[in-house]
């Protein structure tokens, strides 16, 4: 979820209502934009505390097509995935690399 902060408080109190009951969740950050990963501990958090302790929970390095502009190493991204028990991949909707992976939850 990659939100700016003057509208994070507000988003975020609606999407407390959906972890509720779901079976996954995507937290997704921007590969070239730092403070998205740097967010990443505060969304986690939120989502295990508004769901239930089964959920699975993907880490999602986004915009991998644009490796020239890369402010986020791959391997802090798996860093934080293997630290926290994610599962993580990095994707690019512009060219859709791993996106079906991710939709269909293979790794």
């Amino acid at each position: 979820m990659l939100v700016g902060k003057a509208g994070q408080e507000s988003f975020r109190s609606i999407t407390r209502s959906y972890y509720r009951g779901a079976a996954g969740a995507l937290l997704v950050y921007d590969i070239t934009r730092r403070e998205t990963f740097n967010h990443l501990t505060s969304w986690l958090e939120d989502a295990r505390q508004h769901s239930s302790s089964n959920m699975v929970i993907m880490l999602i390095g986004n915009k991998s097509d644009l490796e020239s502009r890369r402010d986020v190493k791959r391997e802090e991204g798996e860093a934080f995935a293997r630290e926290h028990g994610l599962i993580f991949m990095e994707t690019s909707a512009k060219t859709a690399c791993n996106v079906e992976e991710v939709l269909l939850g293979k790794k």
